[in-house]
């Protein structure tokens, strides 16, 4: 079968057959090095600048009723931008003639929020990881003895003890990953 790449549709298309929702569908028509894609994304290896690609959807509840699975779906290629997934090629030219740049700043900014979004989550769990480490790590050496500077950086490391969430959790990295998954409404800075 080979590489491939997914596109992601934030609204669902409705398969021609069964008329079930399409969330996503593979593509083989940009680079097939297994990248996600989304509406507002730059597409790399897009033999295209500007224009419409046939292509085919893949339908899952078809495939379980042992019916054809595939259907037709029309990519809407913007300055190499994915700015559409239609089911019509008359409805994916419609679109073509439409983008426009507000739609660029759109997607821009919606990308930027993601991505803001993603790197608090990870620095969030990078420190979150240090902290456990540091925590272990501390364990394992003696006591220190009671002088005015082990005090002091006794009493820094107690503040950035993790909690006892963790620390009394039967897996703490398993915890911690928990703690630090995503919400329901985010979703992968690799999708832009």
């Amino acid at each position: 079968m080979g590489m491939f790449d997914t596109i992601y549709l934030q609204n669902p298309i409705a398969c021609k057959t069964c008329g079930a929702d399409i969330l996503d569908f593979q593509t083989k028509e940009f680079d097939s090095c297994m990248n996600h894609y989304r509406i507002g994304s730059v597409l790399s290896g897009s033999r295209v600048l500007s224009g419409v690609i046939k292509d085919e959807a893949y339908c899952r509840a078809c495939s379980d009723a042992k019916r054809d699975a595939w259907m037709d779906v029309y990519l809407v290629v913007w300055h190499t931008i994915l700015a559409g997934v239609e089911t019509e090629e008359c409805k994916a030219e419609a679109r073509l003639t439409t983008a426009d740049r507000l739609d660029l700043v759109q997607w821009i900014e919606e990308a930027q929020k993601k991505e803001e979004q993603w790197q608090r989550r990870y620095f969030s769990l990078h420190n979150e990881l240090r902290r456990w480490h540091e925590y272990v790590e501390d364990q394992k050496k003696p006591p220190e003895p009671e002088t005015e500077n082990n005090k002091f950086w006794k009493a820094l490391r107690s503040i950035r003890r993790p909690s006892e969430e963790i620390t009394t959790a039967a897996d703490p990295i398993g915890k911690i990953l928990e703690l630090h998954a995503p919400k329901k409404n985010e979703e992968s800075p690799g999708l832009f």
